[in-house]
């Protein structure tokens, strides 16, 4: 018998691997075979779970509740969800059947492309962006169609930009902000813009706002859901990963039109059932025990600006990388002076003993990604490897 070799569907053409989680790995694997490695490439914060909602998690383990839950959450989390938004933005609408928990934010996102786009629709991307708004749009069938935004306008999008790319088979927007790599954030009057105009040409708009409490600028960076008049085509992303370090827990939500929330349950129905029942309760926890979440938050950012100047202060001395302080999320972005490669300078970082990310998956040669949210005295020694590489 001769070995056959593995045929797979063409569903998975167009599928890569995380580039961002395989620097992650690459760093463990070097960390664990011996070599110093300090790693500021995960988008993951260094910091532990917060303690009220960890040990909501234990309680719901101890008192039995690791059943399966119902498909799109849980009821407290779902309350809690709703109750948070309408207490953090200026016109939420509260209602708990808009909210779709999800093992994780991309699960969230993935289910809504899927039910909202098909071959033949297309999905516009701004560029640099997290390589998943890409990848997920292709599995869907329908077609991202990726345009530039630039280290001179700030990574802004403007409405003039997408209605030179709006077509007839244009369906959909997927905004970031703040954004990850760039740490932009759009400013409101941009948001109530690009509301307007997908509502205007019935285009789906779809905001991932996982860093929107990680804000230096005020409480929270802008919200789709800071607009009053707003079309009913509009998604918000969100979950606990970053702004409470819970990446681990994967809890994530959608909130959106009760018909899209529905029909994105009905799909997490045949796939996962849904996200982890103490998960879920040590997300209630974080989202609606409102005086310990702010506690938290607040805490948390005041821990991330102070890496923030430091980090803005270390590279913005380095020969060979600019460096703009970002107005939101947990990331440098370093533009490369000349025309060296981000994706051969990473390797070589690597090599020296420091992780970060190049720009390339993102959509954006010439940069580097590096993750501040860590402990102050590894970023400054992560920070130090960059300097000696380049200064030697």
């Amino acid at each position: 018998m001769t070995d056959q070799p593995v045929r797979f569907s063409s569903n998975i053409d167009a599928l890569e691997p995380s580039a961002t989680l395989a620097f992650a790995a690459r760093a463990r694997e070097l960390r664990a075979a011996g070599h110093s490695i300090i790693d500021l490439s995960a988008g993951e914060p260094a910091f532990p779970t917060p303690a009220f909602a960890a040990k909501a998690g234990i309680h719901a383990i101890e008192e039995g509740w690791t059943k399966y839950p119902p498909t799109p959450g849980v009821p407290e989390l779902r309350s809690a969800v709703a109750a948070y938004l309408q207490q953090t933005c200026g016109h939420a609408s509260g209602d708990p059947s808009r909210v779709l928990v999800s093992a994780g934010v991309k699960q969230a996102l993935f289910n809504c492309l899927f039910c909202l786009f098909e071959a033949g629709d297309e999905v516009l991307v701004p560029s640099p962006g997290w390589p998943t708004y890409v990848t997920a749009v292709r599995l869907t069938g329908a077609a991202p169609v990726v345009f530039p935004t630039t280290w001179e306008d700030g990574f802004q999008i403007t409405v003039a930009a997408l209605e030179e790319l709006r077509g007839s088979r244009t369906r959909g927007l997927i905004i970031n902000s703040p954004s990850n790599p760039t740490g932009a954030v759009y400013p409101f009057a941009l948001i109530e813009e690009l509301t307007e105009w997908c509502g205007r040409h019935g285009i789906w708009l779809l905001s991932d706002e996982i860093y929107r409490r990680l804000y230096y600028e005020g409480p929270s960076a802008p919200s789709v859901y800071d607009v009053a008049e707003r079309p009913e085509h509009v998604v918000l992303l969100d979950g606990v990963s970053k702004a409470f370090a819970m990446t681990g827990w994967r809890i994530g939500f959608a909130e959106g039109p009760a018909e899209l929330i529905g029909a994105a349950a009905d799909l997490q129905s045949q796939t996962t059932s849904g996200a982890a029942s103490p998960s879920q309760y040590a997300a209630a926890a974080a989202f609606g025990r409102r005086e310990e979440r702010e506690a938290a938050i607040g805490e948390f950012v005041r821990l991330l600006e102070r890496n923030r100047v430091l980090g803005v202060e270390k590279l913005d001395r380095l020969p060979g990388l600019e460096v703009r302080k970002p107005e939101g999320g947990i990331y440098l972005f370093a533009k490369i002076a000349g025309k060296r490669s981000s994706a051969q300078m990473a390797e070589e970082l690597l090599e020296a003993g420091v992780a970060c990310v190049p720009g390339e998956p993102f959509g954006s040669p010439g940069y580097l990604r590096f993750n501040f949210a860590v402990a102050q005295s590894v970023l400054e020694e992560g920070l130090d490897r960059v300097a000696r590489y380049l200064e030697g």
